[in-house]
């Protein structure tokens, strides 16, 4: 979710996100307080996956095996990647072939409500999963982009500063807003902060389409077809996306600008890069 923002006077802003009602508060903060425990300033696809890893055998986990007390453990490892595809699905629309229509609506228009659908019309462990990644993605938005992005994006341009002052939002230049996201990303992989790429190769991510369906229908009284051409193909090249196009970005950053980012993050790993750009992975998760 991004924040929406308006101008008060000439040199303040007021921003404001779609609020979750009192129900869903006190799980929104346990997640929140237990997943930025890792850091993920960045707020992009790869941020938005560590999320779920910093949360998960905290809170996520025993969420699933609470709602749900008959699914197995191995029921519940493999919900795991539906968690993923609710942590990253709210941008779907932005990559080819999919919706701007489908994500501005999941970012600026009632985003709270959507969440709360998907939560409550969850039926299974899989799609319960898939809600609370999604809450993972509510959270991390709302508290990263005013606390990271949005400060570090006029820091980074100048320009952007002298016209914007001291917070630039996505709206007011999503170009800038997206490089300084995967720029995040970049040192966070090079601090070994994320699990290794080829770990979130193994378990994949999932949609939970039908409950996207019923909550997106429910929450704004359109269906998935009304906004996609196709639907299919929209969430297939996002997973394309997903695990080659912007692991390969990933190492193709590191090769290039190699001496900036090891002064950015001394201690470097430059495994983690190596893992980025690995599809194997063992089940322990580690490169092949």
């Amino acid at each position: 979710m991004r924040l929406t923002c308006r101008r008060a006077d000439s040199s303040r802003r007021r921003c404001s996100a779609p609020r979750l009602r009192s129900g869903l508060v006190a799980v929104l903060l346990l997640i929140g307080a237990l997943a930025l425990a890792r850091p993920a300033a960045g707020y992009s696809v790869l941020a938005h996956e560590s999320m779920i890893d910093g949360a998960w055998d905290d809170v996520i986990a025993p969420m699933l095996k609470a709602r749900f007390g008959a699914a197995g453990a191995e029921t519940i490892k493999n919900a795991r990647a539906y968690a993923y595809g609710g942590s990253i699905m709210p941008d779907m629309g932005y990559y080819p072939f999919g919706s701007h229509l489908f994500t501005n609506l999941l970012h600026y228009t009632r985003s709270g409500d959507f969440v709360e659908a998907l939560i409550r019309d969850a039926r299974d462990v899989n799609e319960y999963a898939f809600a609370l990644g999604a809450l993972a993605h509510y959270v991390a938005d709302s508290t990263g982009h005013p606390l990271g992005v949005n400060r570090a994006v006029p820091l980074e341009y100048p320009k952007l500063r002298a016209k914007f002052g001291n917070e630039v939002t996505y709206v007011e230049d999503p170009k800038r807003h997206i490089m300084v996201e995967f720029a995040f990303d970049v040192v966070q992989v090079a601090k070994g902060a994320y699990l290794p790429q080829a770990y979130h190769d193994f378990i994949g991510f999932e949609v939970a389409n039908d409950l996207v369906e019923r909550a997106f229908h429910e929450t704004y009284g359109l269906e998935m077809k009304d906004v996609f051409a196709s639907e299919d193909l929209a969430i297939g090249t996002f997973r394309y996306a997903v695990s080659k196009t912007i692991p390969q970005m990933t190492q193709v950053a590191w090769e290039k600008e190699r001496d900036k980012i090891e002064k950015l993050a001394p201690n470097v790993q430059q495994s983690a890069f190596v893992c980025l750009a690995s599809s194997p992975a063992s089940s322990s998760g580690s490169c092949a």
